[in-house]
């Protein structure tokens, strides 16, 4: 019994070997074909690789999930983020994917001013026009919809 699980496990992460991105290389495209994203950290660097989950349940395996995003202009962006009922932003860690790379909502140290212009450049947009961002997942945490409201950078409701 124990021979065969060892086996399961090496034959389950030889197939999440092959079938990994770096986060950072993850597209909407990607998010699109597959909401749900197993993460995975090697080497100090982010990894995911796609799930046939079509809901999330907190456990001990870390998920990112296709979210939808609204910024206060009203105009509509795709990206991901980590939905997780206990914990803050640190944990939820809301990131929106554009054409000229992802722009991530949450960092561990404070923002400076140029950081916080060089990702609204990203986005093309002012802060009046970004800020507040409601973001909803499109994949349920526990049963629900996960869902917030970004006031800032690093800041949430």
């Amino acid at each position: 019994m124990l021979k065969e699980l060892l086996y399961l496990l090496k034959y389950t992460l030889k197939i999440f070997e092959m079938n990994r991105k770096r986060l950072t290389d993850l597209t909407i495209n990607d998010l699109l074909e597959n909401q749900v994203w197993e993460y995975l950290m090697a080497d100090n660097i982010e990894y995911v690789g796609a799930s046939d989950k079509t809901e999330v349940v907190e456990d001990n395996n870390a998920y990112i999930v296709v979210t939808d995003f609204i910024f206060n202009n009203r105009s509509k962006h795709i990206g991901f983020c980590t939905p997780q009922v206990t914990g803050g932003l640190d944990n939820i860690q809301p990131v929106i994917i554009t054409h000229k790379g992802q722009v991530e909502f949450y960092k561990e140290s404070d923002w400076t001013e140029d950081e916080k212009r060089t990702a609204l450049s990203k986005l093309g947009l002012e802060s009046q026009a970004v800020f507040p961002v409601v973001y909803t997942t499109r994949v349920k945490c526990n049963r629900e919809l996960f869902s917030g409201t970004l006031i800032n950078f690093n800041e949430d409701k």
